[in-house]
């Protein structure tokens, strides 16, 4: 039988492949907005009639539409209960 010729180097090169991540990851870009500093949250369940739903949704869509980016009807609701809240 036939020597084998370049057997180090077929067995390098499968060594690097195998450890080698499958997927090169790229660095994405850092979001422009300003982060809000986290805080303290609980959660909290409600069962809202439906047409005030309705309305928090509808609110939710315009405001997406007006700043270009996704507005939950749950964050608009936080909204709207901030500032009752305050005096």
């Amino acid at each position: 039988m036939k020597k084998s010729r370049d057997v180090h180097d077929l067995a390098a090169s499968l060594t690097a492949a195998a450890t080698a991540p499958l997927v090169q990851v790229q660095a994405t870009p850092a979001d422009p907005r300003p982060k809000k500093p986290a805080a303290i949250t609980q959660q909290l369940t409600l069962r809202a009639p439906r047409d005030l739903v309705a309305r928090y949704v509808d609110l939710a869509a315009e405001r997406s539409k007006q700043i270009g980016r996704t507005v939950s009807a749950q964050a608009v609701m936080l909204e709207v209960l901030e500032k009752a809240s305050q005096p």
